[in-house]
């Protein structure tokens, strides 16, 4: 008999091949992507794109990026040769506000929800740049789920990380059509594909698959998508994957499982929730605030346990060396709350933390 291996976390599966069913089509109207619309490969893919159909009409300089962001982010800009300046965040109160200098001379305004909960930039404040021929370009990796709002030139949303797909964004353009691009088919995402199968039987007991053998086409593939990853499309699989989402059990599975760990995880010393709870909110992670002294070593404690919980994110070397947002570098932790999982993984982490902080002393 098969052993079932249960690990919280990391990279999605794929539980089997799926064929399309003509009423589960997504256009993605509902999450707020209106306008014009593409499929695409990944974020950086996206990113690179809007930039590509902005650069049809007037040149890019300077993007003004938030300081608590990832690589992923600024490379696509820095690869096309515009300068990336960036404006700070704080964090009070359970909320996130930037501090925007309106007075900067710059061509995009990129603006991001974390985590599903909070842009921390105020409508005022993007009207004003607009006002002045600013391009604002939302992304919303973070936020497929949640009410939107129509503010954004562009947006965008790396869907991949949201579900199981080996590739996907979505972007849209508010005002106007995209450029005609030829999009090439990813030839690449086999290896990921074929990862996310491997990893499913893994987890079901197939004790012929080495865990390391996904393990390396994860990472291979992602060491491709790094260097790689300009006008491509979703690739045909993905997008037949995609379509078979049920996104109302993404939404409830994920709201439910995020209340119970803020619920349990509340007033723990050591511990603090880095956005106050909204019930109607989907997030993509339950971010949560760790002594700088102990995160790592919690985290390392989950792993020990089969829990992987990411840090959002490792600081990128393009930042300044010292930001207010380096409060998250040093301390954030996302707890992993996705549709995979129900109350029974989710009492496990949170027995996992309560245990852990009740054996330190600090």
């Amino acid at each position: 008999m098969k052993q079932v291996i249960e690990e919280i976390g990391s990279e999605f599966w794929i539980d089997d091949v799926i064929t399309i069913v003509d009423n589960m089509h997504h256009d993605f109207k509902e999450n707020g992507f209106s306008g014009n619309r593409q499929l695409l490969l990944s974020g950086r893919t996206a990113i690179d794109y809007i930039c590509q159909d902005i650069e049809r009409d007037r040149k890019i300089t300077t993007v003004y990026m938030p300081a608590y962001c990832c690589d992923s982010m600024i490379y696509p800009f820095k690869n096309r040769g515009i300068d990336v300046i960036f404006y700070d965040l704080i964090h009070e109160n359970g909320k996130i506000k930037c501090d925007i200098d309106t007075t900067l001379k710059i061509d995009i305004l990129y603006v991001c929800n974390y985590f599903g909960f909070s842009t921390g930039v105020d409508i005022e404040t993007i009207t004003s740049m607009q006002d002045k021929g600013v391009i604002v370009l939302h992304d919303r990796t973070h936020d497929l789920f949640n009410k939107a709002n129509t503010f954004s030139d562009y947006t965008f949303c790396s869907l991949r990380k949201w579900m199981g797909i080996p590739t996907g964004a979505i972007v849209s353009k508010k005002d106007g059509s995209f450029f005609q691009a030829s999009l090439k088919e990813c030839d690449f995402s086999r290896g990921k594909f074929k990862g996310m199968r491997m990893k499913y039987d893994y987890l079901r007991g197939n004790t012929t698959i080495d865990k390391e053998d996904f393990l390396r086409l994860f990472t291979a593939f992602n060491k491709r998508l790094s260097r790689d990853y300009q006008d491509y499309s979703i690739d045909k699989m993905s997008l037949r994957l995609l379509h078979e989402q049920d996104f109302e059990l993404v939404r409830t599975r994920r709201q439910q499982n995020a209340k119970l760990l803020h619920d349990e995880l509340s007033g723990l010393n050591n511990v603090s929730m880095m956005f106050q709870h909204e019930g109607d909110r989907v997030p993509l992670f339950v971010p949560i605030l760790v002594k700088k002294e102990i995160r790592n070593s919690l985290r390392d404690y989950l792993v020990g346990n089969k829990v992987y919980c990411p840090v959002h994110w490792p600081k990128s070397h393009s930042l300044p060396d010292t930001t207010r947002a380096d409060a998250f570098y040093n301390s954030e932790l996302s707890l992993v709350c996705d549709q995979r999982y129900g109350e029974r993984q989710m009492r496990k982490i949170v027995d996992l933390i309560k245990n852990y902080c009740n054996r330190i002393n600090i």
